[in-house]
């Protein structure tokens, strides 16, 4: 990382899309693991090293979760600490819808219509056809019908637009402390305090319902200390060596995290992967700060920016090469051939959905912006 520059706000940060890409690269190792297994159930699975180690990419969630607290926290901290105009929840909300909708609803049509063929496939769980609409209004978690079925990674995008609403409210709390750093770090520090009392309540309970354990309240502690990532990063700058020696100690947390896990420590049902989380947030505060170069590869920033399309194809292409039997059962091979239609499919989702659902949402933005200066001008 030696001589990096810092990098200079407001402009596109490629190591966040490296980022990205590591995150969904993780989740699409875990799948191509799961859903190539003879019983495609992890607790089915031999207790082997390589397969404890493929299990653990799941991990690859956390940093999506810690990822979305840093980068949309990040306005009402710049707004609270360094006097910019706060954040319109109005634009907010339109970019969000503009951004995440369209290609998400595609998604839910296109595995609708590939998978339900399918029935009675290895890997291929669906929900009864009159409850898909709850899918379409993000409330597929809160219901053991559609909870992990159709499209089983899409349980997290409902916990991220669960995020969404919450988040301006979040803000404008924020910005009742401004110019105080202790305050706006003290807003997600009630967040994280609050996710682990939910979780510790949680573990309490006889029977746990995987609905509330794939909850917003039970994720907020990953979003909470992105957001604490946020605050501290603000006006601050890094030297080489610290952020080397952040991002190592980063690394380390995140390897106990999964350690952990593989071990299965009794507090983990409380904790879950808050340290892991806490490593991802100090690897994304220095990458913000002073991105290093190895996150910065063409190709690892190619597939960050399709990320969110990678992200919604791969498990149902993983579903329909293995029932059309088209990849080996394992996770090497069924890499090596499903990967690149994930990666076209990201690709096709990105230039044909997301980026004219987003230039829609700029649009808007501007007509919004006008209307409204148009009518206090005529009041």
């Amino acid at each position: 990382m030696g001589s990096e520059p810092a990098a200079k706000p407001g402009r596109r940060n490629a190591a966040l899309d490296g980022l990205r890409a590591v995150a969904a690269l993780s989740v699409f190792g875990f799948h191509a693991w799961l859903y190539t297994l003879s019983d495609v159930r992890m607790l089915a699975a031999p207790a082997t090293l390589g397969n404890e180690i493929f299990a653990e990419l799941r991990v690859g969630l956390v940093l999506f979760f810690v990822l979305s607290g840093f980068l949309l926290y990040r306005p009402w901290v710049r707004s609270a600490l360094e006097g910019s105009a706060a954040p319109s929840t109005v634009t907010y909300t339109v970019r969000r819808i503009g951004r995440i909708i369209p290609a998400y609803w595609l998604a839910i049509i296109g595995s609708a219509l590939l998978l339900y063929p399918l029935a009675g496939s290895p890997g291929v769980r669906l929900p009864p056809v009159e409850l898909l609409p709850l899918f379409f209004i993000f409330a597929q978690n809160f219901s053991p019908q559609t909870l992990l079925k159709l499209d089983p990674p899409m349980w997290t995008l409902a916990v991220e637009a669960a995020f969404y609403v919450v988040l301006p409210a979040v803000g404008w709390l924020a910005l009742r402390g401004r110019g105080s750093r202790h305050w706006q770090l003290a807003v997600p520090a009630l967040l994280l305090v609050l996710g682990i009392a939910f979780n510790y309540v949680l573990a309490q309970q006889a029977v746990g319902s995987p609905r509330w354990s794939k909850s917003l309240p039970a994720m907020l502690p990953y979003f909470a200390v992105g957001m604490l990532a946020a605050v501290a990063v603000n006006r601050r700058s890094v030297s080489s060596w610290a952020s080397r020696l952040l991002i190592a100690l980063g690394l380390l947390l995140v390897a106990a995290d999964i350690a952990a896990h593989v071990e299965d420590i009794e507090a983990l049902p409380i904790i879950r992967d808050l340290p892991g989380a806490v490593g991802f947030a100090l690897i994304v505060g220095v990458s913000a700060l002073r991105p290093p170069r190895l996150l910065e590869l063409r190709p690892l920033v190619w597939v960050g920016t399709i990320s969110y399309g990678l992200y919604l194809w791969h498990v149902p292409v993983l579903l329909v090469l293995r029932a059309n039997g088209l990849v080996p059962l394992n996770p090497w091979g069924a890499t090596l051939i499903a990967l690149p239609i994930s990666l076209l499919l990201g690709w096709l989702s990105l230039r044909f959905v997301e980026t004219p659902a987003m230039a829609w949402s700029r649009r808007t933005k501007v007509l919004g912006a006008n209307l409204s200066g148009s009518s206090r001008r005529s009041a």
